[in-house]
């Protein structure tokens, strides 16, 4: 009996029929891809990024029953029929199929990922590109795990899997699941250099803020100077014991004298800022 099944209702229901004491419920919550051996049958449970995104096959020594929501698997599995037709062929092609599904998902996450590091090298919003880090994390977890069910697959010699009989399409299924993950764990690369230019914009940016307050307190500085000179002349000049004995009936000596400070000190304040260079 060999079955795949779109319906988790009716998953659920077979495995119950088949005495298994399983919950494939619990099955779902899990958040990672595996491949488990028991003494009758075999577990392979492989997440990826569709709505309902468990993938699930039990396979057994003489039944094979599969849940997922990719339809394809079914109209897939006649190309198979030279194969289903030998011992153990239909819950290896199904086995196989599942796989290969999966990897296409991943294989479009991945794309989808790559377009936002593009457009994010041009806004460098640091917050989202944690975020895409945080993704693309999870798609490298998942890609080396699907590896490894690979491994496990080919290695433990399962008679309900029997690579064998699709050694070119396993192999270049297994080849195209090291080329992903390596695509993936080069663009971690991408994201650090984009981690970089967010420093370096952030410092950037810093730096230019500093410059425009050095400018101000710069500019507020010479003011209090231009202002301090003559009012602290006006100041002496305006002590009454000093202007009624030295200064009185010389009112336009005075206000020549301030206007001059004034002078100077505004033309050697136009001095400094313009030795300073600043730019605003």
């Amino acid at each position: 009996m060999h079955k795949i099944l779109t319906d988790f209702n009716e998953f659920d229901k077979e495995i119950k029929q088949l005495g298994l004491k399983l919950n494939v419920e619990d099955l779902t919550f899990l958040d990672y891809n595996f491949l488990q051996i028991h003494e009758n049958f075999t577990i392979i449970n492989i997440r990826d990024y569709t709505q309902d995104p468990n993938n699930i096959i039990i396979l057994a020594n003489d039944w094979t029953i599969a849940y997922s929501k990719n339809h394809a698997i079914l109209d897939k599995l006649k190309q198979f029929n030279s194969i289903i037709k030998k011992k153990y062929g239909e819950s290896t092609a199904i086995t196989f199929l599942l796989l290969d599904s999966v990897l296409s998902n991943y294989k479009l996450e991945f794309e989808d990922i790559r377009k936002r590091l593009v457009q994010l090298e041009q806004t460098l919003e640091i917050d989202k590109i944690e975020e895409e880090a945080r993704v693309l994390r999870k798609l490298i977890d998942r890609l080396e795990d699907f590896g490894d069910i690979l491994i496990k697959l080919g290695e433990r010699k399962l008679e309900e899997f029997n690579n064998k009989l699709i050694d070119y399409d396993y192999s270049i299924l297994a080849a195209e699941s090291k080329y992903w993950l390596e695509r993936c764990r080069s663009n971690m690369y991408r994201i650090a250099s984009l981690r970089t230019k967010c420093d370096i914009k952030s410092n950037s940016d810093l730096n230019a803020r500093i410059t425009k307050l050095t400018v101000i307190m710069t500019f507020l500085t010479i003011v209090s100077i231009v202002i301090a000179i003559p009012a602290t002349i006006g100041a002496i000049f305006g002590i009454p014991a000093l202007s009624n004995a030295y200064f009185e009936g010389h009112n336009a000596f005075l206000i020549t004298t301030i206007i001059i400070f004034t002078l100077v000190s505004v033309i050697l304040g136009f001095i400094y800022w313009k030795s300073l260079k600043l730019r605003v």
